[in-house]
């Protein structure tokens, strides 16, 4: 039940109580109806009162217009105390700093990646932020640029130095193992592939019957040993996995040192690499070169060519979004490592929302007198009241208690002053 209307309630039944209670309805009721009948007249004089007094804020009761309708009469001055108040005291800059400073920005950012989904929502940002300024490149003017360059590099294309530099970056003990790594993988998936597997099977086919010949003997021995065609493959398979998984394993790096998988891999890499120099050494630098310039000095669309990478690659995100995620993860994590950046970031923002509340604190007013303007007087009527019926309701419910209470006090200091006389 909504306090109007137990206000309500409270007045009528105030008023009813007061009426039969009157002496000319009990002439014998004696001091105790006497006394009920001051407390409930006094509580309906309360409650008309303050139902007179709240009523009087929003609207005329019972028709009289003089000082009431508070708030519409007093509109302006309450719009100007409201402004007042709310840009002068309320949000005063050194108030809302104040607030600024209790909290840790780093903290919330860091939140913020950790638990809802920050760090992909950045990863998705800067991507389209990147692919937005990239869409906006004038590929065919850029291409157009870089064609000289790239026609000029090649006509100085020093095959020597390219190979040699080719050469130290691979032979690197970690782009080694990749490579190695990357060999084996595919060796690999190329034995496991049907086509390589018949052909196996076929040449185990083939070595079996030019081993048996027309022996009866070296038959009957191969079967006694159940060694079919379809057996030795599978021996032959599981031979050539293990020690694929043998080298891969050998060749991943690793935390603690295995002096059994380092040889096996410093094993791979040496044989890798005097293979690649051997191979490099037999290279004719010189008609390596020729031959290179050779096919690059016909009519090759130079420029064509660059804007047709830069449209698949660079406008197409292929190239770099990878790269630009795996940036992002890194920043991130330094981030959340590095309490010096999370201070730096922490002051760096609070400084930001200090100028910035500096620089706009004088459009509050205007920001708050425009919503309120908005209002029409019956409508900021309805929407005050709305917001505070209930608590004005319990005001006129007091009133009418209050004035009860005080209504017997007086009653029973009138009987006392009255017996003194």
């Amino acid at each position: 039940m909504q306090n109007k209307i137990k206000a309500n309630l409270t007045l009528a039944a105030c008023a009813i109580c007061a009426a039969g209670t009157l002496p000319s309805v009990n002439p014998s009721g004696g001091i105790f109806l006497g006394l009920l009948n001051h407390g409930f007249i006094a509580a309906t004089i309360g409650g008309l009162a303050d139902w007179f007094a709240v009523t009087a804020l929003f609207r005329k009761p019972l028709g009289i217009s003089y000082r009431t309708e508070i708030l519409k009469r007093n509109r302006q001055h309450i719009s100007d105390a409201i402004v007042e108040f709310v840009s002068d005291d309320l949000l005063k800059t050194e108030n809302i700093m104040d607030t600024v400073r209790e909290e840790n920005t780093a903290s919330l950012l860091i939140d913020f990646f950790e638990n809802y989904s920050g760090r992909d929502k950045t990863k998705t940002l800067v991507r389209e932020i990147l692919a937005e300024l990239f869409m906006n490149l004038d590929s065919e003017k850029i291409s157009r640029s870089i064609a000289p360059i790239v026609e000029g590099e090649i006509k100085n294309f020093d095959a020597q130095k390219i190979i040699a530099a080719a050469v130290k970056v691979t032979t690197d003990d970690k782009h080694a193992r990749r490579i190695l790594t990357a060999l084996f993988e595919t060796a690999r998936k190329i034995i496991k592939s049907k086509h390589m597997q018949d052909a196996i099977f076929e040449k185990i086919v083939e070595l079996r019957q030019a081993y048996e010949g027309d022996s009866a003997g070296r038959a009957l021995v191969l079967a006694s040993m159940n060694l079919t065609d379809e057996k030795i493959l599978s021996i032959l398979n599981e031979n050539v996995e293990e020690k694929i998984s043998t080298a891969v394993d050998a060749l991943k790096p690793s935390r603690i040192f295995d002096a059994k998988k380092d040889k096996v891999a410093q094993d791979l890499i040496g044989t890798f690499n005097r293979t690649l120099k051997n191979a490099t050494a037999q290279i004719d630098a010189e008609k390596f070169q020729a031959e290179f310039q050779k096919l690059f000095s016909g009519k090759i669309d130079t420029a064509g060519y660059v804007k047709r990478w830069l449209d698949k690659n660079v406008k197409g995100e292929s190239i770099w979004r990878e790269s630009v995620d795996a940036l992002v993860d890194r920043k991130i994590d330094e981030f959340i490592g590095d309490a010096a950046q999370q201070e730096k970031f922490d002051r760096i923002v609070k400084n930001m929302i200090e100028a910035m509340v500096d620089e706009y604190h004088g459009e509050i007013p205007a920001l708050i007198r425009e919503k309120l303007n908005r209002f029409s007087d019956d409508e900021l009527n309805e929407f005050v009241e709305t917001r505070v019926e209930n608590d004005l309701q319990m005001i006129r419910i007091n009133g009418s208690v209050c004035g009860g209470i005080v209504g017997m006090i007086l009653y029973v200091v009138t009987l006392i002053v009255g017996q003194l006389g």
